[in-house]
């Protein structure tokens, strides 16, 4: 096995703009690329065999070695079924996350070793900085375009084994990179959307898996308002597609599947003043005590200030000021300046002081 200070490393190639000029970076800067597509799904919306293509065409571009990796079990059985458990749990969960965990630093890594190579890089928009225990993740230079809150690993350690060469670049300089080269995925578009989500969207694939199990809706005084097909279908903060009549705007406040409730209320119920976690992983040194720092609690959400303290194995999060939809399943990232100090799975939401909901 070759060591961390090999210059043969590993690409994961996804066939789009990003992870092409990574690779050609990568090629630039004199190391020994080898290029991994991996094959994840039938009928995705990534990693599809045109996306394979272009891959190929890529690798033949640069001159590198490339091989087409089938994890279609792996990530059946470490993004897909906990995603479709964690809706039918009441949970919103992130399987980009999932992903890049769980197969990307896991499966792929592993991988990606036994072809001899030292380390795996990937099209993401981040940086990491420093070596060993000081190695650190920061948001990407394209503050527009950051993608570190998806990429918090399942510890510490994995740091060291990735490479981000895009860290530092903008989105326009990316394209532009690549048309420089000639790289033939030069003007491909973007893909958005979840992978593995058929054209019929989230609600119908989740009931292809999990059925309709109808309930009810009702407000936080138990009044049923509505009825639904199933607690799958809503997430904390929705409000379209609730069927319900009101005088005001009502959101999901909280999915119960025990009772196979959901309950609706106004958004100013929907507000919460702090979260509960899970078990954290910590990136940077693990706070003696309470800490005061930002959080993101999803991936679109802005950050806010906060105050953190370990209870009881997890997390409490204090916010500064209280925030809309906080759901659990959800990942909660913490930053300080443009340092990512690590994440936490929410498993709650504190409405009051010492109360969940």
């Amino acid at each position: 096995m070759t060591g961390s200070g090999s210059r043969r490393i590993a690409v994961g190639l996804s066939g789009g703009v990003d992870s092409s000029v990574a690779a050609a970076l990568l090629v630039k800067e004199g190391w020994e690329v080898v290029g991994l597509t991996l094959k994840v799904w039938d009928r995705s919306r990534c990693c599809s065999l045109e996306d394979a293509d272009d891959a190929r065409r890529v690798a033949r571009h640069l001159g590198i070695p490339f091989y087409v990796l089938d994890a279609h079990a792996a990530f059946a059985a470490d993004v897909v079924e906990p995603f479709v458990r964690s809706y039918a749990g009441g949970r919103t969960p992130n399987p980009c996350v999932l992903c890049n965990r769980r197969i990307k630093f896991g499966w792929l890594l592993d991988r990606s070793r036994a072809l001899g190579c030292g380390a795996l890089a990937t099209g993401h928009y981040a940086r990491l900085e420093g070596e060993g225990p000081a190695r650190r993740l920061r948001k990407g230079a394209d503050l527009a375009k950051d993608q570190s809150y998806f990429l918090v690993p399942e510890g510490p350690s994995v740091l060291e084994r990735l490479r981000f060469p895009l860290g530092g670049m903008t989105k326009a300089e990316v394209r532009r990179f690549a048309a420089e080269r000639g790289l033939p995925v030069a003007r491909k578009a973007e893909s958005q959307d979840v992978c593995f989500l058929p054209e019929g969207g989230l609600a119908s694939f989740l009931e292809d898996r999990l059925g309709t199990r109808p309930g009810d809706i009702v407000d936080a005084e138990g009044t049923v308002l509505g009825r639904h097909r199933g607690v799958h279908a809503y997430t904390v903060g929705q409000r379209r597609g609730l069927g319900v009549a009101a005088r005001e705007r009502l959101h999901v406040l909280a999915v119960h599947p025990g009772k196979g409730q959901v309950v609706v209320g106004p958004r100013r119920e929907a507000l919460a003043q702090g979260l509960r976690t899970g078990e954290p992983v910590w990136l940077a040194r693990p706070p003696d005590g309470p800490r005061r720092c930002a959080v993101k609690i999803r991936s679109a959400a802005p950050e806010v200030a906060c105050r953190v303290e370990e209870r009881d194995g997890g997390l409490l999060v204090t916010f500064v000021e209280p925030q809309f939809g906080v759901a659990p399943g959800q990942l909660a990232v913490f930053y300080e300046g443009d340092v990512v100090l690590g994440g936490a799975w929410i498993e709650e939401a504190v409405t009051a002081v010492g109360r969940g909901r």
